[in-house]
């Protein structure tokens, strides 16, 4: 699974290049860069609005699977925004898929709910 993974972000660039390419040879570059910006404040309302959902869930976490899940929904919400303000038409449709709640919610439950589901964090100090 995570080689496949490492290998989708390895090649999302390129593929998400050749796209934007092929699009403003088709409809010109002024429009292509035009839908790119709009996609992107689009984008980032969405991830705003949202996110203001999540740090709410967040404040009213009791359980400890409560925080972790907020945590993970968060986390993705940024990974959502990072690929809507990145420039490409593939980015943009990942990034708003992940960004909608109902499909966030999901993958964040079948996240908790695979066979590995302990994280590990480190902090260190520089």
């Amino acid at each position: 699974m995570l080689r496949y993974i490492l290998i989708t972000v390895l090649l999302l660039p390129f593929i998400d290049f050749y796209i934007l390419v092929e699009v403003a040879g088709s409809i010109g570059i002024l429009k292509t860069l035009l839908i790119s910006i709009v996609t992107g404040l689009i984008g980032a309302e969405l991830v705003r609005r949202e996110g203001r959902h999540v740090f709410q869930k967040l404040q009213r976490s009791v359980t400890g699977g409560e925080i972790t899940r907020n945590f993970m929904e968060g986390f993705i919400l940024v990974l959502a925004g990072l690929m809507l303000l990145s420039p490409g038409f593939v980015t943009d449709i990942l990034g708003a898929v992940i960004a909608v709640r109902p499909v966030r919610e999901r993958l964040v439950a079948k996240l908790m709910n695979s066979k590995n589901t302990a994280f590990e964090v480190e902090f260190q100090r520089f």
